[in-house]
């Protein structure tokens, strides 16, 4: 078993080397479907279609706001400042569109977009430091 968890954790380090922004970005917005889908479902009881098209489009939006961050910051800002200017810029894009596809008010769609955010914060954070960490 360890000699498993061992190969796979060797396979995952290689893995993170060799990709760029956009296989970062791609992986990112993977991981930032599946948080938005739940949130979407738990916050505003929304059906599975409803929140799996808010769970598609709005990480899309946002998948192309972290390519474009992380192409054009990645080796000038840390990357809790990356976080920190990401994640802002998150909340703007995700209360926008809750408001939009929920129909809810921008007070309410501000409940999602704070708490969606913060949990892909914590995803950006940890994706960038794997990446950073493998490529130094």
């Amino acid at each position: 078993m360890t000699e498993l968890i061992l190969s796979v954790k060797k396979q995952v380090d290689t893995q993170i080397k060799e990709i760029g922004s956009l296989g970062l970005a791609v992986v990112y917005t993977i991981g930032h479907i599946i948080i938005a889908w739940a949130c979407a479902t738990l916050i505003f009881n929304a059906s599975f279609s409803l929140a799996a098209a808010d769970a598609i489009i709005e990480p899309i939006i946002n998948g192309f706001w972290f390519y474009f961050l992380h192409r054009v910051a990645k080796n000038v800002l840390n990357t809790l400042t990356l976080t920190f200017i990401y994640t802002l810029g998150h909340f703007c894009i995700a209360t926008l569109w809750a408001s939009f596809i929920f129909g809810v008010s921008f007070g309410e769609a501000a409940v999602d977009a704070i708490i969606e955010p913060i949990l892909n914060g914590f995803w950006f954070y940890f994706l960038h430091s794997m990446w950073k960490k493998h490529n130094s």
